[in-house]
């Protein structure tokens, strides 16, 4: 059988600069704090109606729950991360709109600082087209800075432009043409 492949778009965001400033229409919560175990459940639910081949691969398995979950937990394979960074964005009615799930990659320092990464972000699809997504990605952003990064490098779908605006309004730079990526 052939492995699949898809294109993705890739950005970074190159340090020093500021911290990026958040917006007040979220508050972020720890995914941790919410005792439970809702980020599974979450992350399904937004592969689900996500048109990225990774996610729908990922959906579409015998279990999707269990695959996801897998997926969530090979984050600790080639990154590092703080729990508390991993978070929900939550709205003024208490309803959970996001989450933001940023890790810096290992053996990926330069000059005494690493490499950040946003390992997945996704709004659940009834509160899309309302700008959470920048909302998130600045929020997963500004936890990396301030942990100390060169640069947070990320791709996305090149089908994704929902996601493409947003790392551009976020500041994110296109960093090349599209690559192949296998699903």
């Amino acid at each position: 059988m052939s492995q699949q492949n898809y294109f993705k778009v890739p950005f970074v965001w190159d340090e020093p600069k500021p911290l990026i400033e958040v917006s007040k229409r979220l508050t972020f919560e720890p995914v941790k704090a919410i005792r439970d175990n809702s980020l599974i459940s979450i992350v399904t639910k937004v592969m689900a109606s996500s048109m990225d081949a990774s996610h729908q691969k990922k959906i579409s398995a015998t279990s999707p729950y269990q695959e996801v979950e897998k997926y969530l937990n090979s984050a600790k394979d080639d990154c590092w991360y703080e729990d508390d960074w991993w978070q929900f964005g939550i709205n003024e009615d208490g309803d959970i709109v996001g989450f933001v799930l940023p890790v810096i990659f290992t053996g990926c320092a330069k000059q005494g600082k690493e490499e950040g990464t946003i390992y997945d972000i996704g709004v659940l699809p009834q509160f899309r087209g309302h700008g959470f997504a920048n909302d998130l990605l600045s929020q997963g952003t500004r936890t990396l800075q301030q942990v100390g990064i060169w640069r947070v490098f990320c791709d996305t779908w090149v089908g994704n432009e929902r996601m493409i605006s947003a790392f551009k309004r976020v500041g994110y730079q296109q960093y090349s043409e599209p690559w192949q990526r296998p699903i």
